[in-house]
């Protein structure tokens, strides 16, 4: 029996000039829209629980709507679509694969599709391409494309190889009653093997490549969170709400000694609870879902350390104290170096495209934006990561 599993499929149009050539009739553009209709239709006929979400690339890349399975909503969004400029194939893909990561954080067992439409008329950035498509490819995303008219392409960067690389299907038309009814073939479920189901809550055998590039770290307690526990004025409302006790059951240490938050539902766990409850999870040992609101998290190795050196359980990850903090420098990465780059922003958690320079956290290694490591700096004058104060 085929594994098949409820999908999330972005559907990314061309919205380039030249989908108004005339060589498909009434024009490429109505051709491609009624293809999308298709999709859609075929698609929630399959399985009304399937979700889909629409993508336009043309000068400018935007979304028409967000995830949905209500066909009416859906079809009527494509009416927003605008010609504009020659098309970004690397930002439209980037993009719906941006959309696609924050679903996959919310919760496990769906299989992540891209279903591309275009003429392959397409201006391409090939080196961020590539990397896109690396990504897409560790993260489990199957990419689908439909081509119509336009040139061919072969090679390691075609259309065609994207597909192959990501497991997808690709298909080239030269007439519209072809193009149209690929919209029904398309929509066919992906027939997903055995053990490569990455996000899945009951697979505990199989970690996608980049699972842990797209889980968020817990969040820190603020100073003045650590200063009203301390006092006593807010020690009683931050217990655990997994061993449900200001002290941890592992460590014996009091919640603002090692306390942190989901960032997605704000819940409080000890590091080392979080730890025991990663141990029997899906992903790994330093990966597992926030067992209240199902977001995709990350541990950091010395929370592993604590309940890996059970014997000696007077260890403790210390919060660092407004007095006594630990300074560290950004180090600005190489321009060559931002490609080789495997993690995400620790402040916007966006993978890095070469549009920013990149700055990496000398005492925890973690990565930021420019932008978004002025703005933490502004905000907590701290790598929001480690806590570190941060020394220009």
């Amino acid at each position: 029996m085929p594994n098949l599993k409820i999908e999330d499929t972005v559907i990314l149009l061309d919205t380039s000039r030249s989908m108004l050539r005339k060589d498909f009739k009434p024009s490429r553009l109505v051709v491609e829209l009624q293809t999308a209709k298709n999709f859609i239709q075929s698609k929630l006929s399959i399985d009304i629980k399937d979700r889909i979400s629409i993508i336009t690339f043309g000068n400018i890349t935007k979304k028409l709507i967000n995830f949905a399975f209500e066909e009416e909503k859906l079809i009527e969004s494509l009416k927003k679509v605008q010609i504009s400029g020659q098309g970004y194939l690397h930002e439209g893909v980037a993009f719906a694969l941006q959309i696609l990561v924050e679903e996959m954080r919310k919760i496990g067992g769906k299989i992540p599709r891209i279903f591309i439409i275009t003429d392959n008329k397409l201006n391409t950035d090939t080196n961020k391409l590539v990397k896109i498509i690396e990504i897409a490819k560790g993260l489990g995303v199957f990419i689908d494309v439909c081509q119509l008219g336009g040139k061919q392409e072969y090679g390691e960067n075609s259309l065609k190889r994207i597909t192959q690389k990501t497991g997808g299907d690709y298909e080239y038309f030269n007439n519209s009653k072809e193009l149209i009814s690929a919209g029904k073939a398309f929509a066919s479920k992906k027939d997903v093997k055995e053990g490569i189901d990455y996000f899945s809550p009951d697979k505990k055998d199989t970690i996608a490549p980049l699972v842990s590039e797209i889980a968020l770290p817990l969040r820190r307690p603020t100073l003045l969170d650590i200063r009203l526990m301390i006092e006593g004025k807010d020690r009683g409302q931050k217990k655990c709400q997994i061993c449900h006790s200001v002290k941890a059951a592992v460590t014996g240490a009091d919640f603002f000694s090692e306390g942190r938050f989901c960032p997605n539902c704000d819940r409080a766990m000890h590091l080392s609870c979080a730890a025991m409850w990663a141990k029997k999870t899906e992903y790994s040992e330093n990966v597992f879902r926030c067992p209240f609101c199902f977001l995709l998290l990350e541990l950091s190795p010395a929370a592993l350390k604590l309940i890996k050196d059970k014997e000696d359980l007077t260890q403790e990850i210390k919060i660092i104290e407004e007095g006594e903090k630990l300074d560290t420098k950004m180090m600005l990465i190489p321009d060559e170096k931002i490609d080789q780059i495997n993690a995400s922003c620790s402040y916007c958690h966006s993978i890095f495209l070469g549009d920013f320079k990149v700055y990496q956290c000398e005492n925890c290694n973690a990565y930021y934006h420019e932008p978004c490591l002025q703005k933490m700096n502004k905000e907590i004058k701290a790598c929001r990561y480690c806590g570190a104060k941060i020394i220009f």
